[in-house]
């Protein structure tokens, strides 16, 4: 038998090394959004507070922040606040003695409440067109030292 003449394979060849890739980059986060007017009311409506008259989303946000479920109060001031009170929201009710006002429900309601200058004549979901209305004011808590440096 004739012997067959072996060929030496070449040896092969070794492929380039690939380049590392650019390590991936995390997307970045998305800013988070301000709820929408729709997702507020939704929310109002389910804890009981009225929606605002303006319709407003920075009026819904505010009334989502600062008012509690259930109706609001009507009282008179049984007493003067004076000016032990001048830096708490008593000092708010400026009105004429006899004045009737509403008061939401919220902290700053049961901070007046519990002074005792004042009388509850009752309590109803809407105030009256012969109302004081007296709602929370935007600056509650640096106005009246809730969060502030006191």
């Amino acid at each position: 038998m004739p012997e067959k003449a072996t060929k030496k394979k070449a040896p092969a060849k070794k492929a380039a090394p690939k380049p590392k890739a650019a390590p991936k980059k995390a997307a970045p986060k998305p800013k988070p959004k301000a709820p929408s007017k729709a997702k507020m009311s939704a929310e109002l409506k389910e804890k009981g507070i009225p929606l605002p008259e303006s319709g407003e989303a920075s009026d819904m946000e505010h009334r989502l922040k600062h008012w509690l479920p259930g109706m609001g109060y009507m009282v008179r001031i049984h007493r003067n606040a004076g000016k032990r009170y001048a830096d708490h929201p008593l000092s708010l009710l400026t009105a004429p003695r006899k004045a009737l006002y509403w008061l939401p429900a919220s902290e700053m309601t049961d901070k007046i409440l519990a002074t005792k200058r004042v009388v509850i004549v009752g309590r109803v979901a809407k105030p009256s067109a012969k109302m004081v209305v007296i709602d929370v004011p935007s600056d509650y808590e640096e106005r009246f030292g809730n969060g502030g440096n006191k």
